[in-house]
């Protein structure tokens, strides 16, 4: 059986909220639902569920703030369907909601609320033409014994010789950026990205994230105490539109490292910013 819908709603009216997840119930009665008054504890609920929500309502207008401006700090992180719920006559707002990546939105007219359901089974039944068992997201240690992984998962079988050829075309790729002497780069902590040919790979890409994070047994002292950190999209060549989504991504491993002192802490922390990916990745 499928997993009960995990649901986030965002509503400031008590009473409205309660009639929203009463309606919701009548048809997904095992749903779990989440509801939040605030942006700031909208965002925060996101965090402590790890992201691990199939839709969003937003109210449209709300105390110190308006579901758009939600909406918007939401899509910087991760793509789960969101729903914005609008005043009668704010069909402007509505319209402008979906020009921000709103997946749908709810007019408050009438018994608007039996029309929820409905639409969070649309939005909710949008299938990915990604298969997820084919993407994989990895993290490699770059230092003075090569590239070593550090975290890896959802490797498909039949690509398990996959991560050593991996390993090889981003060593090669950052022994030649390490070897020009791109120390502006090291000493900043700038990212690179871009497809990465795999050999004899034909069918199957890599997109590189390359990152600095301390790490104290680097002994090299143009890394001043500092070490090379590798994040790998590996995902099949055909899914070409995958690089659409990759600023998405950037900034989901931006905010990530920006939290990661030391290079052991990243093994730790991986799953939480995979799944994130993952959010961004099935949801084109």
């Amino acid at each position: 059986m499928p997993n009960p819908l995990r649901i986030l709603l965002c509503e400031d009216d008590t009473d409205i909220a309660f009639l929203i997840k009463i309606n919701i119930l009548k048809t997904y009665s095992d749903a779990e639902v989440y509801i939040t008054r605030t942006k700031d504890e909208t965002l925060q609920q996101l965090l402590d569920l790890q992201y691990d929500i199939d839709v969003i309502l937003l109210d449209y207008l709300l105390v110190n703030s308006t579901g758009l401006e939600i909406l918007e700090e939401i899509r910087q992180i991760t793509e789960i369907p969101v729903i914005i719920i609008t005043g009668q006559g704010s069909e402007e707002i509505a319209v402008n909601s979906m020009k921000m990546g709103a997946s749908d939105y709810i007019v408050k007219r009438g018994r608007f609320f039996n029309q929820i359901p409905g639409v969070i089974d649309k939005v909710t039944k949008v299938e990915s033409k990604y298969d997820l068992d084919k993407i994989f997201v990895s993290f490699y240690r770059f230092g003075e014994s090569g590239t070593d992984p550090i975290y890896i998962n959802r490797v498909p079988q039949e690509y398990e010789s996959i991560k050593e050829t991996v390993i090889l075309s981003l060593g090669v790729l950052l022994f030649t950026l390490f070897g020009m002497g791109e120390s502006t780069m090291i000493e900043t902590g700038s990212t690179i990205t871009g497809p990465v040919k795999i050999p004899k790979m034909k069918h199957y890409n890599a997109t590189s994230f390359l990152y600095v994070v301390s790490d104290k047994s680097q002994k090299d002292p143009r890394l001043s105490g500092k070490d090379f950190c590798i994040v790998a999209i590996g995902y099949p060549a055909e899914y070409s539109d995958l690089i659409y989504g990759i600023d998405k991504v950037r900034n989901i491993l931006n905010n990530f490292f920006e939290d990661v002192a030391d290079i052991s802490e990243v093994e730790e922390k991986a799953a939480i910013v995979e799944e994130q990916i993952y959010n961004v990745i099935r949801r084109f």
